[in-house]
């Protein structure tokens, strides 16, 4: 029986650490929130959320590179259409397809230059035909970096190198 109890202690407290679900792991950076996303024990990508004047902000770092999605609850989109936007920092100025959900939309960052552009810049403007988004970059910089290095950590971990240790879900 003195046996029997430590063991039933151990055995309770490692079943209730299995049991517990895998949660997403944040940090802060400035005004920004990064977080690891994963697909079942799969590495899906990271991203940087923020919000300002009713805009939902997100950039996101995926294996295609990084995104920049826009919500918010005001807007009325036609599901999967292309709008055609202007991305402005500074001088810098690309042509880019907002990819739209009903309340969001998703834009592409494929140019480098501008990309490099967005870490020094204040405010980014999305222009479309019926408005100009003005979206603040204030703490980019840094959270942009830690996205990046978020990415890369995760993207090289693999539960392959050991198996029996779950990877670590830290952005």
């Amino acid at each position: 029986m003195r046996i029997f109890l430590p063991f039933a202690f151990v055995s309770l407290v490692i079943t209730s650490a299995l049991a517990q679900p895998q949660g997403r792991e944040t940090v802060k950076v400035g005004p920004w929130t990064i977080a690891t996303t994963y697909k079942g024990d799969k590495f899906d990508n990271c991203t940087m959320t923020n919000s300002a004047e009713g805009i939902g902000i997100s950039f996101v770092r995926n294996a295609d590179g990084l995104l920049l999605i826009l919500d918010s609850p005001k807007w009325k989109l036609d599901r999967g259409k292309a709008y055609s936007v202007q991305l402005v920092t500074g001088s810098q100025t690309v042509e880019a397809k907002a990819l739209a959900e009903t309340k969001s939309v998703t834009i592409a960052i494929t140019d480098r230059s501008f990309n490099a552009q967005l870490r020094a810049a204040n405010v980014l403007r999305v222009r479309g035909e019926g408005a100009t988004l003005r979206v603040p970059l204030h703490g980019t910089a840094a959270g942009l970096q830690r996205l990046e290095a978020c990415f890369n950590k995760n993207e090289r971990q693999s539960t392959e190198t050991n198996p029996f240790v779950a990877p670590s879900r830290a952005p």
